[in-house]
């Protein structure tokens, strides 16, 4: 993860080509060979070992090295290794670091300045003038690689771990051959460089041995890969030829299957191991290619049987086009011709004719014109109806103008049939209403003879009173005296004008009494519409005034029904009698308007078009009992309140008769005496009568006394009009209702002993009145709990304001509908009334 690459941009153009006559050599092992005693011609001095071409030296081999460090674990392992020289680039050695065959090659190389001082220096990469590297030295005047100042990664730090050392292992010094004779076995020889030229020989040896076997098993690959490539070259050349097999017509079958059997039979051998399948593609594909040839063979011969039949066919629907054109024009020659005639016997017809005969002439031109005319329709029809069975043939399409035009023909022949018979029916209906207009003058002239008694040829006065007798007519003697004054002479020729005069002079008569009626008609509707009218004029003033009386009554009631209200239960009980008093003012005025309702709809009835006065019954009628609705309510709305009233009252009794309680109890707990001695002192032990219980009341500290309100508790109390001693000690008691729970302490202080957690909704019985404990000035009250009768004390309000007890809860209050019986058993009982 920690190699670093140089694009391309940076390297420039021609990196790793031969630039600048600086040829790069490829990387290729070269190790020192084992020298003789003397030095062989060609071989370097032992003095010019690591010298560098161009340094006066240029047969020294440059020295081995080994490279070892680096901090970059990943580097390091690409990096660390012997290197031996292989080449050179730039006039500077390259280092292959030694490795196994197939391994990443590592080379240390030289670049020049031309690509830019950036690039200029020593470089470890796979390859020269790659873009791959990983360690890179600026050192430019070194002729070797340098052994320190190594940047790793290239474009990192400088890594001082790296280390480079030349001679990196025992180096074999080159001899020249001949030398060791003239200097002996041993002469300028260290020791031990005999034992490591035989290693160096057994690897040299070892490394042959390899690369020769490379070369042979290279040479079967190839081998083998050529044998591959001519089995597959001959499969392709007989595919070749199925392939245009499987395209084959009927035309060119024979030759292409002979073409596939040459191929086959020359590429057998060559085919090898692919032989039997493509010979089995081969028979395949002449199976199919067969196959093929013989259904294009019977489709040829089905399609030139159909030829045929279409042939055959396209004669014969020729043949009938022929015969339906020779039909039709035959036809329609016919039916034209026939046309002809009944046109001239029209025209013939077209004048008048006064004669019996003439009108049996026209009836028979009438019925030959309605055949001609249906025979063109027929025919026209039938030619058409023809004309779809050979519509389809090319041969119907040369004639079909033609027989269009035969149809056309017919077709304006029908039209001219219908517009002469219209002309007949024209001329029979003059001359049936000719024929009519002299009947009716014969009839006229007959008429008029049979009035003119004095057969002057002229009606008189007398005649033409006889003759509007007979038709029923009723005229006064100045109408017939204008008529015949307009007339003059009334002879034969004015007979019918005379007749029209006279009616239409007994018709304005007739109208003239009908508009007279009309008038005298609208005329009493208009009083009985006046009568309406004020019938609902005195409904709606009666609605009005019980309107007005019901919204005073509804606003009265309201406040009395509001929960929030201070009134008394006395005031809501008055103000309720005369919400009731208005209520029943209200419901009388609308009593009297029932009759009213009742008078209306009569006289409606009884109009023609009532109109816009029953819509106005209609709302009269909304208003009626819309009010009766609000009366409802009022009256409901003073039941709801006399029933607060009444619970109200009971609840101002229950309240004086605690504070009564309370002051009693209070005096009581001063003086230290029980119920029964306090009564014992009132009266010496006599039942209290209203004006002692009143007297005694008056002069009881800490109560307040208001009109009436102690008389209706001595009412409440009293039993035969005194109160007892039971009934006394029955006021004295006084009763709370746990609304928060607490608890129940035994002594009057908070910190007391806890008897038991109070709950919400138990009553308790006091047995004094509240006292104030000292230390926490709280209000707290002896009582007995009714529940399991167990005594203690109960803090009435907190000092924070919260309330723990109430006073109340010796009362039931219904709070469903139950039944009141009149014994304890259910069953048996009777029930007394409903309760709720």
């Amino acid at each position: 993860k920690d190699l670093r690459f140089r694009t391309m941009a940076a390297w420039g153009k021609g990196k790793g080509k031969s630039k600048g006559g600086g040829a790069v050599v490829q990387p290729r092992a070269v190790l020192p060979r084992p020298q003789p005693a003397g030095r062989a011609p060609g071989t370097a001095q032992p003095a010019a070992v690591g010298a560098v071409p161009g340094s006066g030296a240029s047969n020294a081999t440059p020295p081995p090295i080994t490279v070892s460090g680096c901090q970059n674990v990943t580097i390091a392992n690409i990096i660390k290794g012997s290197y031996t020289a292989s080449g050179s680039n730039h006039n500077k050695p390259i280092y292959q670091k030694e490795g196994s065959f197939g391994t990443v090659a590592v080379l240390i190389y030289y670049w020049d300045e031309r690509d830019g001082p950036n690039f200029h220096g020593w470089w470890f990469g796979p390859k020269v003038g790659g873009d791959q590297v990983w360690a890179y030295s600026a050192n430019k005047a070194s002729q070797l690689p340098p052994t320190i100042g190594w940047k790793v990664p290239w474009d990192g730090a400088v890594d001082p771990s790296v280390q480079l050392t030349h001679g990196g292992g025992p180096a074999t010094i080159p001899i020249r051959a001949g030398a060791a004779g003239a200097l002996g076995p041993r002469a300028g020889l260290r020791p031990g460089v005999r034992a490591v030229n035989s290693k160096q020989l057994e690897e040299v040896k070892r490394r042959e041995e390899e690369s020769k076997k490379r070369v042979e098993e290279l040479k079967a690959k190839r081998e083998a890969e050529e044998s591959a490539r001519k089995e597959h070259a001959a499969a392709l050349a007989v595919r070749k030829a199925i392939q245009k097999v499987r395209t084959a017509n009927p035309d060119n079958y024979d030759e292409l299957r002979a073409q596939l059997e040459e191929t086959q039979a020359k590429n057998l051998e060559a085919m090898g191991t692919q032989a039997d399948k493509v010979s089995e593609e081969a028979t395949k594909a002449l199976e199919q290619a067969q196959k093929r040839i013989d259904d294009l063979h019977a489709k040829k011969l089905e399609e030139e049987q159909k030829k045929l039949e279409q042939e055959k066919l396209k004669k014969e629907m020729e043949e009938k086009v022929a015969e339906f054109v020779k039909t039709s024009k035959e036809e329609a020659t016919k039916m034209l011709e026939k046309v002809k005639e009944t046109e001239e016997l029209v025209v013939k017809l077209q004048s008048d004719g006064n004669t019996s005969e003439f009108l049996e002439a026209l009836e028979k031109a009438e019925k030959q014109l309605e055949e001609t005319r249906e025979g063109t329709k027929s025919t026209r029809l039938k030619i058409m109806e023809k004309q779809k069975d050979v519509a389809d043939a090319e041969s119907f399409r040369k004639v079909k103008r033609e027989v269009m035009e035969l149809s056309t023909k017919l077709a304006t022949a029908f039209r001219a049939m219908e517009r002469l018979g219209q002309s007949l029916q024209q001329a029979k209906q003059r001359q049936e209403l000719k024929a009519t207009a002299l009947e009716k003058l014969e009839e006229r002239k007959k008429e008029f003879s049979s009035f003119d008694k004095d057969k002057d040829g002229k009606l008189n006065l007398k005649e033409l009173k006889a003759y509007c007798k007979s038709k029923g007519l009723d005229l006064a003697q100045e109408i017939l005296d204008r008529i015949m004054s307009s007339l003059g002479a009334i002879t034969v020729d004015k007979f019918r004008a005379m007749h029209q005069k006279l009616f239409i002079a007994h018709w304005e008569a007739i109208a003239r009494k009908k508009a007279e009626e009309e008038q005298e008609r609208l005329r009493k509707i208009e009083e009985e519409k006046q009568a309406c009218r004020a019938i609902l004029g005195s409904i709606a003033e009666l609605l009005q005034s019980c309107e007005a009386t019901a919204s005073a009554a509804e606003n009265r009631a309201k406040p009395l029904i509001k929960d929030d209200t201070e009134k008394g239960s006395d005031e809501i009980n008055a103000e309720a009698d005369e919400v009731l008093k208005s209520v029943e003012e209200a419901e009388t005025t609308l009593q009297s308007s029932t009759g009213k309702f009742s008078e209306a709809k009569e006289a409606l009835a009884a109009l023609e078009a009532p109109g816009q006065m029953s819509s106005d019954l209609q709302k009269l009628e909304k208003r009626e009992s819309r009010t009766k609705g609000q009366l409802a309510k009022i009256t409901a709305a003073v039941k709801v309140a006399r029933e607060k009233a009444k619970r109200k009252a009971y609840a101002e009794f229950d309240q004086k008769r605690t504070e009564c309680a309370t002051a009693i109890r209070a005096q009581m707990t001063s003086k230290e005496k029980s119920a029964d001695d306090f009564f014992e002192e009132l009266n010496g032990g006599e039942a209290l009568d209203r004006e002692k219980f009143l007297n005694f009341l008056k002069d009881l500290p800490g109560l307040e006394c208001f009109d009436g309100q102690m008389e209706k508790l001595f009412d409440n109390l009293a039993t035969e009009g005194s109160i007892s001693k039971a009934g006394f000690k029955d006021l004295v008691r006084v009763f709370y209702k746990c609304v928060k729970a607490t608890v129940m302490s035994s002594e009057i202080s908070i910190k007391s002993k806890t008897i038991r957690r109070l709950e919400v909704g138990e009553v308790l019985e006091a047995l004094a009145t509240p006292c104030q404990e000292e230390a926490t000035r709280v209000m707290r009250v002896q009582c007995v709990a009714t529940q399991d009768e167990l005594t203690g004390w109960v803090t009435v309000a907190g000092n924070q304001g919260t309330t723990f007890l109430e006073p109340g809860g010796n009362f039931y209050t219904c709070v469903k509908e139950t039944v009141l019986s009149d014994t304890l058993e259910l069953q048996d009982s009777k029930t007394l009334r409903r309760i709720a």
